[in-house]
């Protein structure tokens, strides 16, 4: 169970092929083979749209997937990790198409309109963001898939408290434990003890701000509580650990946002709204666990294992 509402639409693809490319279903089907995707070279790179993007692996990786799955329709596209906020890049106009955090958009394209809401809806953040960008830039689809906060427990702490497994943070014995736990937050969140205490009366013994792998980690081995992880940890799962939900949204809840210049927004392929749909909270923990660890992949390399796994592009000849 997770903090983020599921979003209302969950569409896996719009086309009419499934990610199976073998030949006997192409010609059962009638759909045609899906393109290859390849790095811009040459004139094609001369001409390449620049997708700007921040320096988190995930946020890196949700960008190449625009890139490559754009490449693979004629439109060659490169990704561009930058050091500025997504807000800043558009408003710097200096670039052709901008990936980032709804939330972090809204705040730096109009900081009043955003401190003057409260707790904000997903909605709420696009429609600062759309009000934002005048005519220099639009707003492409948000990807399907809702980042929240999960605050997480072990069965065990879930156990010695009486807290169903399937409960939420406004659960009365969550509540009622509170006071006594140890309980650890993610760096970029807002300062968590007033969230907690506002919106669920809960004062915990102590707060720890950390890395979200460090976080894990710390629950893992009983060192914490409970923690404040994003709702596509693959640890999650992977540990068997209980995510309680946040129906008070007290905890941020944002989407990843497609932003282009408004002189190439007519140009932009349809496989973009075909994106933005099949990125739901499923595909990210996937892409996040693709990339997780030591061993993980680059994000351009997981970016292209799961456009082929979902049929956007087609297998690489060398992959066999």
């Amino acid at each position: 169970m997770t903090f983020s509402p599921v979003a209302p639409w969950r569409v896996r693809r719009v086309t009419g092929c499934t990610a199976i490319t073998a030949a006997a279903v192409l010609v059962a089907t009638g759909c045609s083979p899906p393109p290859s995707a390849e790095e811009p070279t040459g004139s094609a790179a001369e001409r390449a749209w620049t997708i700007a993007v921040g320096e988190h692996p995930l946020d890196q990786t949700i960008a190449n997937v625009y890139a490559l799955a754009l490449s693979s329709r004629d439109t060659p596209a490169v990704v561009d990790a930058s050091d500025r906020g997504p807000g800043e890049l558009v408003l710097e106009d200096q670039t052709d198409l901008v990936l980032g955090r709804s939330e972090t958009f809204a705040r730096q394209l109009d900081p009043e309109a955003f401190a003057e809401l409260e707790q904000p809806s997903p909605a709420e953040l696009l429609g600062v963001i759309e009000e934002s960008l005048g005519e220099q830039a639009e707003l492409l689809e948000p990807t399907s898939a809702v980042l929240g906060s999960s605050l997480v427990i072990t069965s065990i702490t879930a156990e010695l408290n009486e807290i169903t497994t399937e409960g939420e943070v406004e659960d009365s014995a969550f509540a009622e434990a509170c006071d006594e736990l140890r309980i650890g937050a993610r760096l970029d969140l807002p300062a968590p003890e007033p969230l907690l205490a506002e919106v669920y009366d809960c004062e915990p013994a102590e707060i720890v701000l950390a890395e979200e792998a460090d976080l894990l980690d710390a629950l893992i081995t009983a060192q914490l509580d409970a923690v404040i992880l994003t709702t596509t940890q693959p640890g999650i799962e992977e540990q068997g650990l209980i995510a309680l939900s946040d129906t008070e949204r007290a905890f941020p809840q944002e989407q990843f946002v497609p932003v282009v210049s408004a002189e190439i927004a007519e140009e932009v392929p349809g496989v973009a709204v075909e994106l933005a749909q099949a990125l739901n909270e499923d595909a990210l923990v996937t892409l996040r666990r693709l990339i997780d660890g030591d061993q993980g992949l680059s994000p351009q390399e997981a970016a292209e294992y799961w456009l082929v796994q979902e049929g956007f592009v087609a297998e690489p000849e060398d992959w066999g």
